[in-house]
């Protein structure tokens, strides 16, 4: 049973870095696979040497062929304990570089590839102690070691894993938006599962699998692992609790995939929908023509408004006036269109933060002059951003959130503004009091082409042209929405360190 659920793992692991191609994702992996070379070298060496009781071994081989058959393995018990301190060392060190991958300490971010190289000097140490041919010529004549190895091994290992547990910890504490906190969630609740499973043989030696001093370690009373001393509840037990970490450390595995792989689909299949050429040919003559048949009602009420004897100048006003909106209106259109379409060329800067804030409000009130905006910037981080194209892309969702709480009918239309640091990512989040977007339309509104507004003014392109820009600054744009309670709207930009030389 147990190295079933250990290929579970595994293979969630391995899934999970398929999917995401992130270093976090390649270390979780490395703690899975270490985890597998490590029980599956002590399951095979107890096959081999038999003397387990009954539970111990439904617990390990769950049908009594596959004993059989590993015991009829020819493998040198040398290189079967070899294989377990592999696993056994290699485990910590995936678990500290993960937790260093993951944290935003800027102390441990300015000296982390030292960090990293320091990490491996105490596992690559005890890879070297462990080689059968070096631990036998330390240890001969030498048993007082043994317990000191257990301990000093023991420690180190216990070092590593709190080090990364705190590590973790800290990062989920210091997370405060909802959706960053529940990916760090799911990630330490990974790590736990996993290392929870691990401690569960870790704390037996690798050495005694080399056979020469088994006898010595029964004499001094240090568990092996053939000891039976847990009785028939207690292994059942042990066996529900390694179920329970490794489905809930697949679990937490995919869930934290789940969150990147439906961004990277959503964005194929966004493209896919543009690509429809027939689709936006349709919008684009279909909104023409509307625009064209509204100016030759209003060219033929100014053409008898100038036939009046004397000719009617209030009616010639006002004709003149909606010509010139509709006109603006459909200059407008062209330009979202032309500007979605074409290839956007973006220079990525240092900006301050700041000053992004600044220019995507003047872009705001020069639609909506005044027509307050409530701002809340609590950092002063610089971000790479093409000022031009991202203000443009912030100022669409602040005219959107505006827009959609004046149709809902709101005495005081509200938009918020906000700026956070965010551990790696700046987050710029634009929030109104509108009637919030149902679920079965949050899917939808980035697609190209739809729209809840009237037609003759809006294309739907306004939300696909914010996600494109975004995106071609490697950042994401999330939504956050129920229906009667607002849209929330996050940029989320990568962190800009200009200290960071790595």
């Amino acid at each position: 049973m147990l190295i079933l659920v250990l290929i579970l793992c595994l293979a969630t692991s391995l899934y999970v870095a398929l999917r995401r191609k992130d270093s976090l994702s390649l270390y979780l992996l490395g703690m899975s696979v270490c985890n597998l070379v490590m029980f599956a070298g002590i399951i095979v060496y107890i096959a081999a040497i038999g003397g387990t009781a009954a539970q111990q071994r439904e617990f390990l081989f769950l049908v009594p062929k596959l004993q059989v058959w590993l015991h009829a393995l020819p493998i040198p018990m040398d290189r079967l304990g070899y294989v377990v301190a592999v696993g056994r060392s290699l485990f910590p060190l995936f678990a500290l570089q993960a937790a260093l991958e993951a944290t935003m300490i800027p102390a441990l971010r300015r000296r982390m590839k030292s960090l990293r190289l320091a990490a491996c000097v105490v596992p690559a140490l005890s890879l070297v102690y462990y080689y059968p041919a070096v631990f036998r010529t330390v240890v001969s004549g030498r048993f007082w070691l043994l317990p000191l190895t257990i301990h000093v091994s023991l420690t180190w290992i216990i070092l590593y894993l709190a080090a990364a547990g705190l590590l973790f910890f800290q990062e989920y504490h210091a997370t405060t938006m909802p959706v960053f906190k529940r990916n760090t969630r799911y990630v330490l609740l990974s790590f736990a599962s996993i290392s929870t499973l691990y401690l569960l043989y870790a704390s037996k030696d690798p050495a005694q699998i080399y056979n020469m001093f088994i006898s010595e370690y029964i004499r001094l009373g240090i568990s092996s692992y053939i000891s039976g001393a847990l009785p028939a509840l207690g292994w059942i037990i042990l066996g529900l609790c390694t179920v329970f970490f490794v489905v809930l450390g697949s679990y937490n595995l995919v869930r934290y995939t789940q969150l990147t792989y439906d961004d990277t689909r959503q964005d194929m299949i966004l493209k896919r929908k543009f690509d429809a050429a027939g689709t936006g040919v349709s919008v684009f003559v279909h909104g023409v023509k509307n625009q064209l048949l509204s100016s030759r009602v209003l060219h033929k009420k100014l053409s008898r408004a100038l036939a009046g004897d004397p000719p009617d100048m209030a009616q010639v006003r006002a004709c003149a006036v909606q010509l010139n909106e509709l006109n603006e209106g459909m200059l407008r259109r062209m330009d979202e269109l032309y500007r979605t379409v074409k290839n956007n060329s973006i220079a990525l800067t240092a900006v301050p933060v700041e000053g992004l804030v600044e220019a995507a409000v003047e872009r705001f009130h020069g639609k909506y002059p005044g027509q307050p905006v409530r701002l809340d910037v609590g950092t002063d981080r610089l971000v790479l951003a093409d000022l031009s194209h991202l203000s443009e892309a912030v100022c669409n969702l602040l005219c959107n959130g505006y827009e959609a709480a004046v149709q809902a009918g709101r005495e005081e239309p509200q938009v918020v503004l906000r700026v956070r640091a965010e551990r790696m990512w700046t987050v710029l989040e634009v929030e109104d009091n509108g009637p919030g977007i149902p679920p079965e339309r949050q899917g939808k509104i980035f697609e190209p082409f739809v729209t809840s507004k009237n037609t003759n003014y809006n294309w739907g392109m306004g939300l696909y042209y914010v996600r494109k820009i975004v995106r071609s600054h490697l950042g994401r744009l999330r939504l956050e929405s129920r229906d009667g309670e607002g849209a929330r709207f996050q940029i989320m930009l990568p962190l800009y360190d200009p200290r960071q030389k790595e």
